[in-house]
């Protein structure tokens, strides 16, 4: 099912009119695929493999929606990472992807530190992508439009291009 997100770039005016984005960092790239699937061909999904690579994407990008694998491996920091996030980049949002059995063995007594530190979602199956994509098209959405120049904004007002 193909969710409807944003043609145009997702600029955040807080962050100095920078673009927001849809950052997936996995090891594997199974989400990213999950995702892609769900929003549709004009997705722009950005892939980290690490936690700080991520975070340096975020950086360049404040505004953007973040989907994360907790791993055993990554997650105290990500932890660290998600407790300052609400400070460094306030419009960011974050959901946390995990293996069941990782859960089911590490992630859940550390499940509520997740939440506490800000992650709107928890998903455990790439089946359930379209909680991810919904999320991360709102998010999206909820960016202001770029700026635009004043014959691309004319046209695009015409009563008639809606019916293109």
């Amino acid at each position: 099912m193909n969710r409807a997100i944003p043609f145009h770039e997702p600029i955040d005016r807080e962050a100095g009119g920078v673009p927001a984005h849809l950052i997936v960092c996995e090891p594997s790239g199974r989400w990213a695929v999950a995702l892609r699937r769900e929003l549709g061909p004009s997705a722009r999904v950005f892939e980290t493999r690490s936690v700080a690579e991520c975070w340096e994407r975020l950086a360049r990008s404040p505004g953007s929606f973040v989907v994360v694998e907790a791993t055993a491996g990554n997650l105290e920091p990500l932890l660290a990472k998600m407790a300052r996030r609400h400070r460094e980049f306030p419009a960011a949002r974050v959901a946390v992807v995990a293996e069941r059995t990782f859960v089911a063995n590490s992630l859940a007594d550390r499940e509520w530190l997740l939440r506490e530190a800000g992650a709107v979602l928890l998903v455990t199956s790439p089946r359930r992508a379209g909680l991810l994509a919904g999320l991360a098209s709102r998010h999206l959405a909820e960016r202001p439009e770029p700026p635009r120049e004043a014959t691309e904004r004319i046209w695009a007002e015409l009563p008639w291009t809606a019916a293109r």
